[in-house]
């Protein structure tokens, strides 16, 4: 049976002058009195044939058709084929024809097989030409194919797997170690029933008519396999399967964390390689490997599997003992991925995220560095990891940013700014989140504290155009990440009009962060410097995203965001240490309806963070809960 592609490399023989008593005028056809031509000529053929039966699907009719036995001939170079799994054969005569007389010849041919998920095997073989009447056919042996399988003997293959190598966190500690598992499946054909695949669906979330499908179209006898978990949540749930017919089990061991959930979004996930994510795995993986397909232990599969072993020995084709072993590869070894993570914080990450019923995201990272402490996603575990790669309005938590961009035209934090109940720009009101009521004279850090859009917003005209822009730059808005896994740096667009600048101002309109982007926006105000996110230092890079915030803007945004804890919208944080920090709600269309997203964002000590909650009342009320839980789970 083929199983993979190939590359098919054949070498072609040069019948030189002096192998050859053809005359001048022969037009370099094959001479059938010529018996070493003549020889040499079905040796090429044959090889040429041989390279065709062992290409994906390839059949051995042609190779066959060029033996003294092509019944016997064909059905064994194919067995021989499916034995060694071969991806692809290069196989090439060697020097000139020996004739022992005029019927018969021999010629070495030299074999390169690819063995999928090995590597290369050598081996050198003899093909004998014998002319039967007036044609010139190969001796159908099995030593043709390789020294020593005569009749009856045969090739067995044995692939080795080193044990993959760990995820590590920021001090070296594995986050991830080879553990039991269960690949929990069913038999092929017909033996399952419409319970077991029902059991399926309602125990294990799997697809139980697609699993019927892919069970009814396989060869008989396959093990079809559904899913694979934990050994210890399989030994639970064993009693709902004992009596269902058809259901095949394998034990096995994967590369895992401490939990289903824990971190399940950044490390990621293995499964059984497909032929997508057997692409990725490079040329050494299997169509039965356990591969990563998500996540961390997708993007170093590679660096992390290693690379397999395996041997192939001559066996006796009466006895099954081997006679020697001809080929052996030594696997080697996977290398770790130290990543910056604190196992500690993403613990206290997701069990924050735990407290929330609604779809919300936590990341934490170093403000000195713009290492990634902590990405959570919760509160049931996803692969998507929506703390890296969400698309959301960050609302007024852009107001760190507003600030910045209005002290870049003179303003400071004691300017005068009134909050008034609406404002219109160009046709458009816009109105203060329903929680704060008009306050009137106020100065820029009281609308920060309280969160007042009006009181930005009457500010739009002394932006220029690409005022918004140019400050969100001075964050780190708007750059290519390039993190070892899919992360969105946000965006900030040159507004179109001034409807859409003063949408900008309070994080609304075209204005769209992640909440990784919206941690380290926290993180530039403590820092004092825009720094690219790190996840795997050595491969992600790292520095600043920007020239340094002017010193003025720094000190009075630390200032500002510290009384909005002491003082304003974030005060659910006051007795959480010396927190620095903005809330925001913001408005989305979601389904059709507007909903809003609660934000926070801010830093203690040099941990920066930001939660979102989407479908959060508001900041205040629902990231503030969770940040609270998290920030009393460590000093």
């Amino acid at each position: 049976m083929k199983r993979t592609a190939a590359i098919v490399s054949l070498s072609a023989l040069l019948i030189t002058a002096g192998c050859s008593d053809s005359t001048p005028d022969s037009g370099g056809k094959t001479d059938p009195n010529d018996e070493k031509q003549a020889s040499a000529a079905v040796v090429k053929a044959f090889a040429a044939g041989w390279v065709k039966a062992w290409a994906p699907d390839g059949k051995p009719t042609e190779a066959a058709a060029l033996t003294d036995a092509p019944a016997t001939f064909g059905p064994r170079l194919d067995d021989v084929d499916s034995a060694l799994v071969a991806q692809s054969v290069a196989v090439t005569p060697q020097g000139e024809p020996n004739c022992t007389d005029g019927s018969n010849c021999t010629q070495e041919l030299a074999v390169e097989a690819v063995l999928r998920g090995i590597g290369t095997m050598k081996w050198t073989s003899t093909a004998t030409a014998v002319k039967t009447g007036d044609a010139w056919k190969i001796k159908a042996s099995g030593d043709t194919i390789y020294p020593g399988l005569g009749d009856a003997n045969y090739l067995k293959r044995v692939r080795t797997l080193p044990a993959r190598a760990s995820i590590l966190d920021r001090t070296g500690k594995p986050l991830t170690s080879n553990r039991p598992v269960v690949i929990i499946g069913v038999a092929s054909g017909n033996k399952a029933t419409a319970a077991t695949y029902a059991a399926f669906t309602k125990y294990l979330d799997v697809d139980g008519t697609k699993l019927w499908n892919r069970a009814k179209s396989s060869p008989a006898g396959q093990f079809v396999d559904a899913i694979t978990i934990r050994a210890e949540e399989w030994d639970t749930l064993r009693p709902k399967f004992a009596n269902l017919p058809g259901v095949l089990t394998m034990g096995g061991t994967q590369s895992l964390p401490e939990s289903s959930t824990f971190g399940r979004s950044v490390i990621g996930t293995m499964k059984t390689a497909t032929a997508e994510t057997l692409k990725n795995a490079g040329p050494t993986a299997s169509t039965q490997d356990q591969v990563g397909t998500t996540g961390l232990q997708y993007s170093y599969q590679q660096q992390l599997a290693g690379t397999p072993g395996g041997t192939v020995t001559l066996r006796d084709g009466k006895t099954k003992m081997a006679i020697k072993e001809v080929f052996k590869q030594e696997g080697k070894a996977g290398t770790p991925v130290r990543t910056t993570l604190d196992t500690n914080l993403q613990r206290y990450a997701e069990a924050a995220l735990a407290t929330s019923k609604l779809p919300a995201s936590l990341v934490a990272v170093q403000a000195s560095t713009g290492q990634i402490l902590a990405a959570a996603n919760g509160p049931t575990a996803t692969n998507y990891n929506r703390a890296f790669q969400g698309h959301y309005a960050p609302g007024s938590t852009m107001k760190v940013v507003t600030s910045a961009a209005l002290m870049g035209t003179g303003l400071t934090a004691s300017s005068p700014l009134t909050c008034s109940n609406t404002i219109n720009v160009f046709g458009k009101t816009f109105k203060n989140y329903d929680g704060l009521a008009a306050y009137g004279a106020g100065t820029m850090e009281k609308a920060l504290n309280q969160s007042c859009n009006t009181a930005f917003i009457s500010q739009h005209g002394r932006l220029p155009a690409d005022g918004m822009t140019k400050a969100a730059a001075m964050f780190g808005f708007g750059q290519d990440l390039k993190l070892s896994i899919p992360a969105y740096g946000g965006e900030v667009p040159a507004p179109k009009d001034d409807v859409a600048e003063a949408a900008s101002m309070i994080g609304q309109g075209t204005v769209t962060a992640s909440p990784l982007q919206m941690a380290m926006v926290a993180g530039t105000v403590k820092n004092g410097t825009a720094l690219k996110p790190v996840l795997v230092p050595g491969k992600d890079p790292a520095g600043p995203a920007a020239a340094a915030l002017p010193p003025a803007t720094a000190n009075a945004l630390r200032t500002m965001m510290r009384t909005t804890v002491t003082g304003g919208t974030a005060k659910v944080l006051a007795a959480n240490g010396a927190v620095s920090a903005k809330t925001g709600t913001a408005e989305v269309v979601s389904n059709g309806k507007v909903i809003t997203n609660g934000w926070m964002v801010g830093y203690r000590g040099d941990v920066a963070f930001a939660v979102i909650v989407e479908g959060g009342a508001s900041g205040a009320k629902a990231a503030g809960p969770i940040l609270k839980n998290f920030l009393t789970r460590f000093k």
